[in-house]
């Protein structure tokens, strides 16, 4: 069965947005089939905050995982593909859902069809294409889980990845860029591990990994540039203000030198360093390495130092940063997925997000149990409960 077997699309306004400054990304519609918790699930949204409300384990946070696909890569929870189905059913599962973007409305559609494989099918407008491409483009997303509340405690590619799809609302090609760069890398250790079988493609294979860490190098720094010049400038006193500083060899290297010359010591370093790559099993030195380093910029503190309340903060207060960085850039308002997010904040910084959500009209997806907790917000939001594979709308 096609995933796009699964729904029939119908049209949605676009809540009259042309009268606002950015171009908002909104999801007006989602469908899911066999996904998760979900053996056939469809709803519709006006393009305003979100508030899926239900008991631990009801499926509201698979819910926030299914518009998370909308991006590239595994999603908010980082997981295989064949993860996603429904137990009960059968192997292959879908996800649909109408976006307004660019002042149209298009479909975007996802899934692993019956028989497939490795990875799934993207599908915009019911034709084929590649997700890393693609998607970046036409819809940016950005999340907040439970467990990014340790990503300042965990190895540097957490961080990275952070960093990474951050830059991906930054920049619709890095992450081509990054997938272009693993490959060539894997092909590199390939042949490293094969005795050079083929030094001719070695030389070109670094020479070409050069040259997308250098674009990959040179994005990071922009968007963490942009991102502490944002920071800087914010007078909210809610938030813990961060720093940025990006630590690897290529982007250090590029702060001060001209990108050409940076490029050369590249693929020299990726040369020098084959004898030593072939005998680890993999490349030691690159943009694959690099990490991100979050200090409290008042305290002058590493955020790893900070309290776990601290480090929520300065995360929250990092993301909604780089919300307004990229609707300022790109003249697009992303959507920001929020799980058990509020529970976990103190009544002034819930009071200050709430104000930011119906300030900026940006589309907010939350979740939560105590609908007590979103009441400041119910004149601006929907309200959905969560259980049995449902969303059922209710007024409060």
């Amino acid at each position: 069965m096609s995933i796009d077997g699964f729904f029939s699309v119908n049209q949605h306004n676009t809540n009259n947005l042309e009268d606002f400054k950015y171009d908002f990304n909104r999801v007006n519609s989602l469908k899911l089939k066999n996904f998760r918790s979900y053996k056939d699930l469809k709803c519709s949204f006006n393009g305003g905050p979100v508030v899926l409300l239900g008991p631990n384990g009801s499926g509201k946070t698979n819910i926030l995982e299914a518009l998370s696909l909308l991006s590239p890569g595994k999603g908010l929870r980082g997981a295989s593909f064949d993860q996603f189905r429904n137990f009960k059913g059968p192997s292959e599962w879908g996800v649909i859902a109408e976006v307004a973007s660019h002042n149209q409305i298009i479909k975007i559609s996802t899934g692993v069809s019956a028989g497939r494989l490795r990875g799934r099918d993207v599908k915009v407008n019911d034709k084929k294409v590649s997700g890393y491409s693609s998607l970046p483009s036409l819809i940016s997303l950005s999340w907040v889980t439970p467990s990014m509340d340790q990503i300042f405690m965990e190895s540097p590619s957490s961080r990275r990845k952070f960093l990474d799809r951050m830059c991906s609302s930054f920049n619709d090609n890095h992450i081509s860029s990054i997938k272009n760069y693993e490959k060539l890398m894997r092909e590199r250790n390939r042949l490293l591990q094969d005795s050079f079988s083929d030094k001719t493609w070695l030389d070109t294979l670094e020479t070409r990994m050069a040259s997308e860490g250098i674009l990959i190098g040179l994005t990071r720094i922009e968007l963490v540039k942009s991102l502490n010049d944002i920071l800087g400038k914010d007078q909210n006193p809610v938030w813990p203000k961060a720093f940025l500083k990006i630590e690897g060899d290529v982007e250090e290297e590029l702060i001060s030198n001209n990108s050409d010359e940076v490029k050369e010591n590249y693929s020299k370093t990726l040369f020098d360093n084959r004898r030593k790559d072939s005998l680890s099993g993999r490349t030691l030195e690159g943009v694959h390495r690099s990490d991100l380093l979050v200090s409290e910029r008042n305290k002058g503190v590493y955020a790893n130092q900070c309290s776990t309340g601290e480090q929520k903060g300065l995360l929250l207060g990092l993301i909604l940063s780089h919300l307004d960085l990229i609707a300022e850039s790109s003249n697009r308002y992303p959507i920001l997925l929020l799980d058990e997010v509020i529970a976990h904040l103190d009544q002034v910084r819930r009071s200050s997000l709430f104000d930011q959500i119906v300030r900026t009209k940006a589309q907010v997806f939350m979740t939560g149990t105590d609908v007590n907790s979103f009441s400041p917000i119910k004149g601006s939001a929907e309200f959905f409960s969560v259980g049995m594979g449902l969303l059922k709308e209710f007024q409060i």
